[in-house]
């Protein structure tokens, strides 16, 4: 960050939330009371108890402060042995810079410590705290159960569905799984595993089991350590074969009684392999006919699964097919849609994001989850907001990029998604509206897969930088940093700020379907975006503050309006994934 930056950031309010003043065990002194003075204003701390030796004080709202300097005088009563208690006085002098070189903390809070003598002195600054943060707190990860027998299919559909390396699911032997054993895979950390082998006839120990971790989970109290939903695994069975062993059978007559609100869904593995014996019987008999296959693929399925499972489960059961297969991606979509809605319905909202959150597959519900998380807080009533009231407009685009990140759920492992590099990218084009527009010719999709081409080719070959140079100077210090306002011009950035970085997190939701994000990919994501319809979306923009009135939430409309305008629809992604088919090294990294 420039001096220059560092300057005008300056004129932004700190926001003293808590004071602490703590003594020695062996100091003589006693805290009597606190003078805060800052911006012409005086204001007294006073000790909760007589009792107490140290002076603590919470602000809600916090202190705004806007001086380069503030003073606190700590009034202390000093007592000795045999000596009458005398009265003393403590100054700190506390400096904005002293401040704002201590770093953040996981919070988003800012602690900044000095001590004199034998006392210390703990100013806490709040920042803007992000709604995802809120959320994650009470539901950090979606916790999963997934049942099913050796051989069902159970690791690659956790491989698909949350796009991790390594799954340790009992597929080979029995006996393997534990239960009780959380499985988190480093490469997605939003997600934590449960798995249970099939209920198995002859082996009841296993359902015993798992009766009681079931029933463990549900008594926990906090969301986090519950079990969010159950997916039980069976394979499609042959013609003359049985969907369900004995212990499953038992276990779904008293589903209810065992799960209570938690939402179980049958899974109907291998449905590519039910759906090419249909296809090959069909053209062996010479009696091929598409429309007619389709149908006895929903009869056959039917007989075989569907209406099994309901005889002993009921008509309410929640049940899909998933393959693995390529080209089979909308099973597991629907799988994904499905899980997420039932939880949101029986379970929690909070689960039901977690669960947006940790899925990889359903570009949709990632759009879907980041529009619902900015209207929780920051995305709401922006024309007349008081969120952002004393804090810079690089504070305020900041929680608002946490936001958008935090849901996208990217394997990000050196943190370039939050790097400030990276919001400067975004940053330096933010009032134009003068890009190359291919948007009009196409949807959204194949306007970022023709610019993507457009930036790969030149590429193909020896190895060259991605060029997206960094607005320098004055111009992004000017207004990133100065005081939050509520003008047509500031409300216009923000709007401008949220829609583009959604539709970069959608291009590298393109790019970067299983690799770990680079600094190459985003800039590559950043360049396409220029000709996918950014200078569309600015224009909207720009035209829409122009005309606004008061009132309402036409901004909140407006963002939604155009995110869904530039969406990438989930049917289309593994097309437009084919048609990229880069021969440049996407996950090579470079420079800023």
């Amino acid at each position: 960050m420039s001096e220059n930056a560092s300057a005008t950031r300056a004129a932004a309010s700190l926001h003293i939330s808590s004071i602490v003043i703590r003594l020695d065990d062996a100091s003589n002194k006693k805290v009597d009371f606190a003078e805060l003075k800052f911006d012409s204003q005086r204001q007294e701390i006073h000790r909760v108890s007589d009792q107490d030796k140290d002076l603590s004080a919470k602000f809600d709202p916090a202190i705004a402060v806007t001086t380069e300097r503030v003073s606190l005088s700590v009034h202390c009563q000093h007592h000795a042995m045999g000596v009458v208690p005398r009265k003393t006085t403590v100054k700190f002098s506390l400096d904005r810079k002293d401040i704002l070189s201590t770093p953040v903390d996981q919070d988003g809070q800012r602690e900044y410590r000095a001590t004199k003598g034998k006392m210390t002195l703990i100013v806490t600054i709040s920042q803007l705290q992000p709604t995802s943060s809120d959320i994650l707190q009470i539901c950090p990860k979606f916790r999963l159960l997934v049942i099913g027998k050796t051989g069902v299919g159970k690791s690659s559909l956790i491989q698909r569905a949350f796009k991790i390396n390594e799954v340790h699911v009992s597929e080979h032997s029995r006996g393997e799984a534990d239960i009780n054993t959380e499985f988190i895979a480093p490469e997605n950390e939003r997600f934590v595993l449960h798995d249970s082998q099939g209920f198995e006839a002859g082996d009841s120990s296993i359902f015993a089991v798992a009766k009681d971790f079931i029933y463990r989970r549900r008594k926990m109290p906090e969301l986090k350590d519950k079990i969010h939903a159950i997916w039980l695994c069976l394979s499609i069975p042959h013609a003359d074969g049985r969907l369900l062993e004995s212990g499953v059978e038992e276990f779904l007559k008293s589903r209810k009684e065992i799960l209570g609100n938690i939402p179980i869904i049958a899974v109907f593995t291998k449905h590519d392999v039910f759906v090419d014996k249909l296809e090959l019987d069909a053209v062996e008999s010479g009696e091929y006919d598409e429309a007619a296959l389709e149908v006895l693929k929903i009869d056959t399925l039917d007989k075989l699964c569907v209406q099994p499972l309901k005889e002993v489960a009921g008509s309410d059961i929640v049940h899909t097919t998933v393959s693995t297969t390529e080209g089979y991606e909308s099973t597991i979509r629907q799988l994904i849609d499905l899980t997420t809605t039932n939880v949101e319905k029986f379970v929690a909202s909070e689960a039901a994001l977690a669960m947006m959150i940790a899925q990889r597959v359903d570009i949709g519900l990632k759009v879907k989850a980041s529009i619902a998380i900015g209207k929780k807080r920051y995305w709401r009533g922006l024309a007349s907001s008081m969120n952002f009231t004393g804090f810079t407009m690089w504070d305020a685009l900041s929680v608002i990029h946490k936001d958008i990140v935090d849901v996208w759920n990217f394997n990000d492992p050196h943190c370039d998604l939050v790097n400030d590099k990276f919001k400067e990218l975004i940053l330096k084009d933010l009032d134009k509206d003068d890009f190359p527009d291919t948007a009009r010719a196409f949807g959204f999709g194949l306007s970022v897969v023709s610019a993507i081409t457009n930036i790969l080719i030149p590429l193909a070959g020896p190895f060259l930088p991605i060029v997206v140079p960094i607005a320098a100077g004055v111009v992004l210090v000017k207004w990133a940093y100065d005081t939050y306002q509520r003008t047509n011009i500031v409300l216009q950035r923000i709007m401008t700020y949220i829609v583009d970085l959604t539709c970069i997190m959608q291009i590298l939701f393109l790019l970067a379907p299983t690799g770990s994000i680079s600094r190459r990919v985003i800039k590559i994501a950043v360049k396409a975006y220029e000709g996918a319809g950014k200078s569309n979306v600015h224009s909207a923009i720009q035209s829409h503050v122009s005309v606004t009135r008061s009132g309402g939430d036409d901004a909140l409309e407006e963002i939604v309006r155009l995110i869904n305008a530039h969406s990438i629809k989930a049917e289309e992604v593994q097309d437009l994934r084919m048609k990229i088919r880069s021969p440049v090294d996407l996950q090579g990294d470079e420079e800023w």
